[in-house]
């Protein structure tokens, strides 16, 4: 999409729809045919299993390892990755 940033040493698989102003940040690994929707932010060496559905908005942690759909707007950390709670 439009103004999505992706950064160094990223790998990104086939068959991805990656919305507009996304950042994905380094060492960042993302299988296939995900819906990454817009301004979602993926923070370093996070992992993101195929056939997920990332949310407008959400943030995903350092290292992360998503395993299911994120909604939008919400905060996942952790390994397995779980909705941040504050």
């Amino acid at each position: 999409g439009d103004y999505t940033k992706i950064n160094n040493l990223v790998h990104i698989a086939h068959n991805n729809k990656i919305g507009q102003n996304v950042v994905i940040t380094a060492h960042v690994n993302i299988s296939g045919s995900n819906i990454i929707e817009d301004y979602v932010w993926i923070s370093p060496n996070a992992s993101i299993k195929g056939w997920i559905k990332i949310g407008e908005g959400a943030v995903i942690g350092m290292s992360a390892v998503v395993l299911k759909d994120i909604p939008a707007g919400e905060t996942w950390v952790g390994n397995p990755a779980k909705k941040l709670e504050r």
